[in-house]
């Protein structure tokens, strides 16, 4: 199985007319961590996988490929046909990397650090993502907000919320399968999800969007129509701990997700940081190298 990663630039400007490399973190605290974490995210799965690819626009080619030098396979610089949406609709660029695979495929974040190759089993479902996120308020609360200002809302996600309720979702920190019609149909549904409601951002949190679009709808898709997920991990608490436990973590653990809680904490970044100086010192000093002359 072929590991995808995306990078999106539009949702990263901090202000309008922003130079191509003024760009916001990627929610660490420093934007040099973004970089560490995409050099380390990139070069741990090249390390165990032969096709790692790469979905992203003119702006992160230049920044990913030319500056950081990474070692993707291939690349797709289509992302630039999303320009006219939202900027704050991050989550729209995986949304497209999936909809163009043809083949079984796994999408990895930018955070997310492999060490050790994926149980073939994992590559041989239908569906995999991280894990599942059950009994969430925030789901809950957000599809309301859509119920009183949305137009559409999809089938889907109303029988689930009739079924159960409620709203859950998945965490996509990997998600991908061999099931490409589904992904086909979820991608198509998730577009037509915002198409049919451009004129009404305005009145919701367009960021926790994001969650709903991309995690509940493959939940509520896959729950009517009775597709099997399979989840990375198992029994993942709310405060999910040990995740991004990076210490010692090419020997306690061989998956790490640094969500957004943990790139707030300094010691996560300097983790992350200081792998990237121990394993791979050449992409290390390229990188401190741009900085310091103002070039990323």
């Amino acid at each position: 199985m072929k590991i995808v990663q995306s990078f999106w630039s539009k949702p990263s400007y901090k202000k309008k007319n922003a130079s191509p490399h003024d760009r916001n973190n990627g929610g660490w605290n420093d934007k040099k961590y973004n970089y560490f974490s995409w050099t380390l995210s990139c070069l741990q799965f090249r390390k165990f996988y032969d096709q790692v690819e790469l979905v992203t626009d003119e702006i992160g080619y230049d920044i990913l490929i030319n500056k950081l030098k990474l070692p993707y396979t291939k690349v797709d610089v289509s992302l630039d046909t999303l320009n006219d949406y939202h900027e704050r609709l991050w989550a729209l660029g995986k949304i497209y990397a999936f909809s163009i695979q043809d083949e079984p495929f796994l999408h990895a974040d930018g955070d997310v650090f492999v060490f050790n190759k994926l149980d073939d089993s994992f590559g041989n479902s239908p569906v995999l993502v991280q894990n599942v996120e059950f009994g969430f308020q925030s789901y809950t609360d957000f599809y309301n907000d859509m119920k009183a200002h949305f137009t559409y809302i999809p089938e889907e996600m109303k029988h689930y919320y009739n079924t159960f309720n409620r709203i859950d979702g998945v965490n996509n920190g990997i998600v991908g399968g061999n099931d490409i019609p589904f992904f086909k149909r979820y991608t198509r549904k998730a577009f037509e999800f915002i198409d049919k409601n451009v004129d009404h951002l305005s009145k919701i949190d367009v960021g926790f969007f994001n969650i709903i679009y991309e995690q509940a709808l493959l939940h509520s898709i896959a729950n009517k129509e009775n597709t099997d997920i399979r989840y990375y991990l198992e029994n993942v608490n709310r405060q999910f701990d040990g995740i991004c436990d990076v210490l010692g973590s090419s020997k306690e653990r061989s998956y790490l997700h640094a969500l957004g809680v943990f790139k707030s904490e300094d010691i996560r970044a300097q983790q992350v940081e200081d792998l990237v100086r121990k394993e791979y010192p050449e992409y290390y000093n390229n990188i401190i190298g741009l900085l310091k002359t103002y070039q990323i």
